[in-house]
């Protein structure tokens, strides 16, 4: 997956931010969504962030 792809397009969250937050001590979607606000608009991206952040994690 490409670093600059925008996975939450309210807040321009890219999959680079997740990584950053998760490199930075993230060790699950909530403490990735606190470290980068991540699905904190609308909301509609939140399923697959959580995909996202599970698979950066495994």
């Amino acid at each position: 997956m490409e670093d600059i792809k925008v996975v939450c397009t309210c807040l321009n969250i890219t999959v680079q931010d997740i990584t950053n937050a998760i490199e930075n001590g993230a060790k699950s979607f909530e403490e990735v969504q606190a470290a980068t606000n991540v699905s904190t608009g609308c909301g509609k991206c939140i399923d697959s962030v959580k995909e996202l952040v599970d698979e950066l994690l495994a």
